[in-house]
C-alpha cells in the first residue's frame, strides 16, 4: 500500500520543478530571462529522475534525461557568458584604472555577445522544434499524472536519498586524493544530487535539513573551482587575441587569470577542509 506522506512528497518536488520549467518557457517566450531559474529547475528535475529512478514509472520515463539535458545544455550556453560578463565585470571594478591596459571591458563584452547571441539563438529555435514541443508535451502529462511508481514508502525514499548521499561522499574522498579539475567536477555534480535528494525528503525526514545545508555547502565551494576555471580558460583565450591586435595587450588579462588561479587553488584548500 502506498505511503500518502511520501507520494506527496515525492509529487510535490516533481511539481515545483515542472511548474518552474513552464514559468520559464513562458518567460523566454515573452522576451523575459529566466534562464537561471529554468535550467535550475531542470537541473533538480534531471537529479529526480537519476536519483529515485526506482520509485518512478519506468514506462513514463522514456528518454526524457536525455531530452533535459539537451535542452539545459542550449540555456547553459547563455548562462554562462551572463556568469563571466558578471565575474570579469566586478572584478575590472576593484583594480585601479591605471592597471586596466587597453579596451578590455569592450573587448570582454564583445566576445561574450559573439557567443551569447547565436546561444541565443538556438535556444529559440529549439524551443519551436518538435523535439521541444514533444518534450514540454510529457512534462505536462507528468503534471496531470505523476510518474510515480505503485506502492511507494517513505523508507523507499530515504533508501535513495541516503545512496545519493554515499555517493556523493565517495565522489569527494576520490576528488580528494586526485584533486583533478574533472574528479572536482563530478565530485560537484554528485553534491548536487544528494543536496536535491535530501530536500525532496525535508517533509517525511526530520534530519534531511542537516543534508541539504552540508551538500549545499560542498556544492558552493566545489562551484567556486568551477567556475574559477571555466573563467581562466575564457581568460586566456581573451589574452591571445589582444596579444596580437595593435593597441591592445595582455596585462590585464593576465592579472584576471592570475587572480582566477588564487580562488581555485583557494576551493582547492576549502575541499580539502570538508
Amino acid at each position: 500500500m502506498p505511503d500518502t506522506r511520501a507520494v506527496e512528497a515525492l509529487t510535490d518536488y516533481l511539481n515545483t520543478q515542472l511548474d518552474e520549467i513552464t514559468a520559464g518557457d513562458a518567460g523566454l517566450r515573452r522576451g523575459d530571462d529566466p534562464i537561471h531559474d529554468t535550467r535550475v529547475a531542470i537541473r533538480r528535475l534531471r537529479s529526480t529522475l537519476r536519483v529515485f529512478r526506482k520509485v518512478l514509472d519506468g514506462s513514463a520515463m522514456g528518454d526524457m534525461d536525455d531530452e533535459l539535458k539537451w535542452f539545459a545544455g542550449l540555456l547553459g550556453e547563455v548562462r554562462d557568458c551572463h556568469v563571466q560578463s558578471r565575474r570579469f565585470s566586478d572584478t575590472l571594478d576593484a583594480l585601479p584604472e591605471t592597471l586596466v591596459l587597453g579596451p578590455v571591458r569592450s573587448r570582454i563584452r564583445n566576445e561574450l555577445k559573439a557567443i551569447e547571441l547565436p546561444a541565443r539563438t538556438r535556444v529559440s529555435e529549439a524551443m519551436e522544434s518538435e523535439r521541444y514541443l514533444a518534450l514540454t508535451a510529457v512534462l505536462r502529462d507528468w503534471r496531470d499524472d505523476p510518474p510515480i511508481a505503485a506502492g511507494l514508502t517513505r523508507k523507499q525514499l530515504r533508501k535513495r536519498t541516503d545512496r545519493a548521499r554515499h555517493k556523493a561522499d565517495k565522489r569527494l574522498a576520490e576528488a580528494l586524493d586526485d584533486a583533478s579539475g574533472e574528479m572536482l567536477h563530478r565530485a560537484r555534480k554528485a553534491a548536487k544530487r544528494a543536496r536535491y535528494a535530501a530536500e525532496l525528503c525535508r517533509p517525511i525526514d526530520k534530519g534531511a535539513k542537516r543534508g541539504v545545508k552540508r551538500y549545499k555547502h560542498i556544492q558552493r565551494v566545489l562551484g567556486d573551482h568551477q567556475d574559477a576555471e571555466v573563467a581562466t580558460a575564457t581568460l586566456w583565450r581573451l589574452a591571445i587575441g589582444a596579444g596580437t591586435t595593435p593597441g591592445e595587450n595582455g596585462f590585464t588579462y593576465g592579472l584576471l587569470y592570475a587572480g582566477e588561479r588564487q580562488i581555485a587553488t583557494r576551493s582547492r584548500d576549502a575541499v580539502r577542509r570538508l
